[in-house]
Parts: structure tokens; sequence; C-alpha cells
């Protein structure tokens, strides 16, 4: 095994067992484009236990003499660490096992120990909490030392076998290969018929794959038998290609799963990733999603409706409208009815293939408009670009503050139980934003007073944290109460939500400084953007997040003191406007719409 040092940028995670240990494996494109494979045999699962006061040494005694062998799992350490949980040093038991998998079920083993209060961290996913714990940003690059070892089942350049994997600081730009593809069905006979599949690549690839023949047809069409073979040559082209992101629109629910259910009719196996594996079904959210390994599929769809739409006019997120918004150019015209009558006649196929290639091709041109945006919240996050473009607000800020969490050695809250999230939703809403209501009439010589950032400025100011909330000092009570409430917050410690999203805010003006030192819409300033819109999402979102039901560092008293500051500052404005003379024409939430009389 040759000793090997290499800087490489990690496109894809996952791990696999070797003899009941977890091996973590780097999906990863090298300096000049080609996909390396990274194996580490060398990072251990754990979780935490907190122990009942003064119990810490006999509880670690505890597990030295479990015998968990009957769970597929050995306990290879434990230690007496220490940790911040809720502002303070606690002192925790952490457990390391060989199986990654067993982790949930050692945890239930020992939950109920009349020695443990609780225990932690037992729910993160090994490759995840690999990346969180070396602090690797998806789309980032990492420097490895090992060796390439030999391995003919994935699809890549060389496998190396590492022995150190760390962060490095680089920022070379690496061309990725982007295939899209979109699918045509009818039916016939009460089933859904695969007519035409189209895909567009960046390197100028393009096809249509079909099951019917005839004359003249454009020479990037492609005729074969029937809808089976159709699907295998999907899969050959897809190999054959071996993009770095196979991307559609609508795919996780529309594509794919028609797919994955045709290929199984047919008893086809959609081997679609850089591995052995086919194509397989996760949950997101309320997303399923079709997940391949090494591979990285985007619905790009998905993003949109999660991310994107708020900031878009269009009302339906169909691909020609948002393609419209966005690109300026939409699909070409045909509806459904028509689509049925050319491929039933079998007259204007080409119009029917032009039709098909194009969704693909606008498609593809959306990804390379989009896919940058997602890459930067990859990196911010630290999710990887599978999950950054399926996950909703509340899921990136949280995947955000986990990662700043294993950094500042604070523990990291469990997710709440459904019994937790019921007494959550049944909590009354607390008070939201001022509103206005706007004056008729059309008006002249008007002012816009606008807060810049008025809910995440505010949860720094006045240090809005979790942990942060009625401390003991009477000097907080007294210049730190929330307006309209009984509760105040800590200002003589730094909170750990106020903490980083200061880092945000002041990383985000910054980059707003830099991008107008640079030409608009140059590569450089583009770059820029995405990293300040990531920024922002996360920034903006921090304030619902607090209210969100599902929340690991839930707290209602701070989105509620957050709203209230809000609601006080606007008020102050408008009192002062008024004193000088101005008349309010309308006001929401963070702006206030003024008239000079």
């Amino acid at each position: 095994m040759i000793g090997l040092r290499l800087k490489l940028l990690v496109l894809d995670a996952d791990y696999e067992l070797v003899e009941n240990k977890g091996v973590i494996k780097l999906f990863c494109k090298d300096e000049n484009g080609n996909t390396v494979l990274v194996l580490d045999p060398n990072f251990e699962p754990y979780f935490y236990a907190m122990p009942k006061e003064g119990k810490a040494k006999i509880l670690k005694e505890k597990f030295e003499k479990l015998d968990t062998s009957k769970l597929n799992a050995k306990i290879l350490k434990v230690e007496i660490v220490e940790k911040i949980w809720e502002g303070e040093k606690t002192k925790l038991v952490k457990i390391t096992i060989d199986n990654p998998r067993r982790i949930p079920d050692v945890r239930e083993l020992i939950k109920e120990w009349e020695e443990v209060e609780e225990t932690f961290e037992y729910d993160i996913t090994f490759y995840k909490r690999y990346l969180m714990d070396k602090q690797i940003e998806p789309m980032g690059w990492i420097e490895v030392e090992g060796g390439e070892i030999e391995r003919k089942d994935h699809r890549v350049k060389k496998v190396i076998k590492a022995k150190v994997v760390k962060p490095a600081k680089l920022e070379k730009e690496v061309k990725f290969k982007i295939l899209a593809f979109d699918t045509e069905w009818v039916e016939e006979n009460n089933k859904n018929k695969l007519i035409m599949l189209s895909l567009a690549s960046n390197d100028g690839f393009k096809k249509v794959l079909t099951c019917y023949d005839w004359e003249e047809k454009p020479s990037w069409v492609e005729s074969l038998k029937n809808e089976k073979e159709i699907i295998q040559r999907f899969v050959e082209i897809v190999k054959a290609k071996d993009p770095d992101f196979l991307v559609g629109y609508n795919s996780d629910g529309f594509d794919f799963p028609r797919l994955k259910e045709k290929a199984s009719e047919f008893k086809i196996s959609l081997k679609l990733g850089r591995d052995e594996n086919p194509l397989r079904t996760v949950r997101r959210g309320r997303v399923s999603s079709a997940k391949l390994r090494g591979r990285v599929h985007v619905d790009l769809f998905v993003f949109i409706d999660h991310i994107l739409s708020a900031s878009l006019k269009s009302e339906v997120l169909t691909l020609d409208e948002v393609a419209q918004e966005l690109l300026g150019i939409g699909k070409k015209e045909m509806k459904y009815k028509e689509m049925v009558e050319i491929w039933s006649k079998k007259e204007q196929l080409g119009r029917l293939a032009e039709y098909s290639l194009w969704d693909s091709e606008l498609t593809l041109k959306l990804a390379e408009y989009i896919l940058p945006q997602i890459f930067a919240i990859a990196r911010l996050t630290g999710l990887l670009p599978f999950d950054a473009s399926r996950n909703t607000y509340s899921q990136l800020v949280e995947a955000f503050y986990m990662r700043r969490a294993v950094a500042d050695n604070v523990l990291i809250p469990n997710r709440p139980k459904t019994e937790e999230i019921e007494r959550r939703r049944m909590a009354p809403v607390y008070k939201g934003a001022i509103v206005i209501e706007p004056k008729k009439g059309i008006h002249s010589n008007i002012l816009v007073f606008d807060f810049k950032s008025l809910y995440p400025t505010i949860i720094v100011s006045h240090n809005i944290s979790p942990e942060t909330l009625s401390c003991e000092h009477g000097e907080c009570r007294e210049k730190n109460k929330v307006p309209e409430a009984k509760w105040h917050f800590c200002l003589k410690k730094k909170g750990f939500i106020p903490k980083h999203l200061e880092e945000l805010i002041k990383k985000r003006q910054e980059i707003k400084r830099r991008m107008k030192l640079v030409k608009r819409n140059s590569k450089e300033w583009k770059k820029l953007n995405n990293m300040q819109y990531a920024l922002k999402i996360i920034a903006n979102a921090s304030y619902g997040y607090f209210g969100f039901f599902g929340a690991r560092w839930y707290k209602r008293e701070c989105g509620a003191s957050a709203a209230a500051w809000g609601r006080f500052y606007i008020k102050k404005i408008i009192e002062l406007a008024r004193k000088e003379g101005f008349e309010i024409i309308y006001g929401d939430t963070d702006s206030c719409f003024l008239k000079a009389t």
C-alpha cells in the first residue's frame, strides 16, 4: 500500500460495516476532476449518558461490566467527559462501541438504569457524526493521507484507505458533471406507459429514448423496442456518462416513483449510483426521496418548494413558471391531451421528442443556476448536498447549530418525542409582529423605514437563547426584561444561539461589502452572492426555529421575546415619526411607510 497525500472535495458520504465495524465512505473529486473513494476505518461511534448527581463513577463502572454480545455490539471505551449543557459544564459518560447500527439498541438497554438521568446524541447517523466531529464541509476540501487499495465494486478512479482525514483550506473549483433527465408518460389500458425518457448533460450530450421508431427522426433520438429497454438504456447511459449530479424536476415525486415501479415490474435493478446498490427511497421530512450512493440525485422542485418559493412571484411552481422567472425562458407548449394524440396517431413525433428533450435541457439550465446555491448551504450547514437540497428552513438551521455545538463542546439536545411535539402544538400561539393597515389612496412623498435583519439583531442584542432565559442576576432582570412578558435574558454570559447568529450577521455584512468591490454578475460576485444567501437563510430562519415543534433547541419564550422586542422597536419608531410630523401610511413587522406632511 503506497503512501499518498491528496486534497479532495467531498461530494457524498455514507458508511458500511466490515467485520461489525463502521467504515466511513467519502465520495470525492480530486483537483483534476476524477472521482475518488476514501475509506476511513478509524472513526468510532458513541453516545452520552447523563448520570444522576454523584453517580458518574458508578455509571462508568456499570457500563464497563455490561454484556452487549446479544446485541451484536462490543463496548470499546467508557469515559467520564465534560460537556456544556444548558450553559453549564456537566459531567457525562461517553460510551464508544464498534457497530454504529447498535447505538440505539445499547441506549435502549441502559436508558432506564437508576443511575441514568438522560441519554444524548444516540440518534445521529454515523457519517453525519463523522462530518460534524471532524468539521468537514460537504462541497469543501479535505486532506487525506493513506494508501491506494483495490476495490472493484465501485465506479471510481481510485480507492484510498485513509490513515488521516482532516479539513483543508483550498479554494480551487472543480467542474462537476451534471446530467438532467425527464420522462413522458401516457395512459394505455389503464396503465402508465413510459413513451420517452430524455437526458441532457453539461458536456453537450443530449438524448431522447423512445419505444417507437420513425423515419427521419433526429440523430439524438434512440428508438428501442419497449419500456423495459428504455429503462435499461437509461441505466447504461448514467453509468457511461458518470455524472456527479443526476438532476430532475419533481423527480422524487413523479419520475423516480414511476421508473421504480416499472423497473420492479420488469425485474430491472436501478443501479444508478457509484456502487452496486440499487436506488433506494429514504424519508427527508415530508418528502420521500430517491437516493443513490456516490452520485447525488437532486430534485430541483423540492429545493425550490422548501427554500426559494418564498422569494418567487410564481404562485405555481411548475418547471415552466419557475424557469420563466429565474431564467427568462420556459417550456415548449404541449398539453397532455395533445401528447396522447400525437403518440396514439404516431404523427408529429419529432415535435414530441423536441418537447421531451427541452424539458431536460431546461432542467439542466435550472440546475446550473441553482446548484451553486445548494452547495453554499451545504458548506455552511455541514449537510450533504442531497440533504441540503431537500431540508426545510428549520432543518437547515438545526444542522447549522448542531455542527457549531460540536465545535463548542456543547451537548446537542434530543429530538422531541411524539408526545412532546403534541404538547408543544397545544401551547397557545404567542403574539407575533405588529401590522398597521395601509391607508387607502394614492400617496406621494413616501419614506420607507426598514430595520436591517430585525429579528436576528434582536436575538443577538438581547442575548436570546434557551440557556440564558431568566437568570438569577437582578441586573439582567432590570435591564433585559422582555416587553409585555414576565421573563428576562442574561446579559453576563453569551448565549449559544446569539454567539453563532452574530457570526452569521457579521460574515454576511463582510461578504456584502466585498460584493460591492467586484463586477456585478461576475464569477466572483455570483460566488459571494451564493455565500451571503446561505448566511441570510440561516440567520433569518433562526427566529422561527425557536417555535418549530420538532426543534432540538425549541423554546417558545425565545420566539415570543424576539417578536415582543420587534413590536417594541417598531412602535418606538412610529411614535418618533408622529412626533416629527410624519403620517404613518403602512407598517408591517420590520418596516413602516411614512408620509412627509
